[in-house]
């Protein structure tokens, strides 16, 4: 059997430029043939935003000699379609790329013919952009020193922007910050916070994605003032007395705040109606009044008695 270093050179010569005269030959010739190309859109109404990501591909039918299909299948290939032709069936929007057939004509490299475009419909789920303004919320888990407490929490901005599909502007109220955890504090705190938006929210789009969190620190000392009871929603033909008079409310306040707190920033009420309606034989103490620089508040005692004098 001959090797290939008995078949003579000119042989193998005229080999290759045959094959090579066949595959120019083949390549002069026309043909059709399916081309995936990537998809890009452009002029997206300003009142609309998407959703969910539409398709980024498109299959296009296309004509044109070989040459130009083989260098068309070698390199990125990339069409754009304008969004500001789509069409909507009730809540349901879309776009007919066969409408752009002319746009998509033009985008195509020189000596290629768009005979068809074989992803016509293209499906969109947008949503109409809104913008409003909420407040942040700041949520922390912070343990101070014995004797420590939170005074003041100062956050800025207190409110920010969202703009997003309308449905999902609607079912947001406000804007957490992500989790403070602090420990043995003792002192002021200033730290940045980001901004937390839940994962079913993904469209959002926040205009500050951080706050600036100024954590004021207090030390803590314990009041007590004696108040009197106000009984309401008593029947006019009631005679009603009530044993003690008064309660003792004691509550807890920074140093800074502690010469605020007066008699006044407290108001005690009893329910009569609500005690009958559930059957009970004693009067709940509870706050209609109390001031917001004070906290770990408690009344005593808990039970008023009453006796009714005809």
């Amino acid at each position: 059997m001959k090797t290939l270093k008995n078949i003579p050179k000119i042989f193998l010569s005229f080999l290759a430029a045959s094959f090579l005269m066949w595959f120019l030959i083949n390549l002069s010739k026309e043909y059709k043939t399916e081309v995936v190309f990537d998809l890009d859109y452009e002029n997206l109404p300003q009142e609309k935003v998407f959703r969910e990501t539409p398709t980024n591909q498109i299959r296009l039918l296309i004509k044109g000699n070989g040459f130009k299909l083989f260098s068309t299948n070698l390199f990125s290939k990339k069409v754009k379609l304008s969004l500001d032709k789509y069409k909507r069936k009730k809540r349901k929007y879309y776009l007919l790329a066969d409408e752009q057939s002319s746009e998509i004509q033009g985008q195509l490299k020189s000596g290629l013919e768009l005979v068809d475009v074989l992803d016509d419909t293209i499906h969109l789920n947008l949503g109409t952009f809104r913008t409003k303004k909420v407040p942040v919320t700041f949520t922390n888990t912070i343990k101070f020193k014995t004797g420590y407490g939170l005074s003041n929490v100062e956050i800025k901005p207190d409110s920010v922007l969202i703009s997003g599909p309308e449905d999902e502007i609607d079912a947001i109220n406000n804007i957490a910050t992500t989790n403070v955890e602090l420990s043995e504090v003792s002192e002021d705190v200033n730290i940045k916070i980001d901004l937390n938006i839940s994962e079913g929210f993904k469209n959002i789009k926040l205009s500050d994605s951080e706050i600036q969190a100024h954590i004021f620190t207090d030390k803590y000392t314990e009041g007590t003032f004696e108040l009197p009871i106000n009984v309401t929603n008593i029947p006019s033909k009631l005679d009603l007395k009530v044993y003690p008079k008064k309660v003792t409310v004691t509550y807890k306040v920074g140093l800074k705040n502690y010469s605020k707190i007066t008699e006044d920033s407290f108001e005690i009420v009893c329910d009569y109606k609500s005690s009958v309606d559930k059957g009970l034989t004693y009067l709940v103490p509870k706050f209609k009044k109390k001031s917001n620089l004070v906290s770990s508040v408690r009344i005593s005692p808990q039970k008023i008695d009453f006796l009714i004098q005809k």
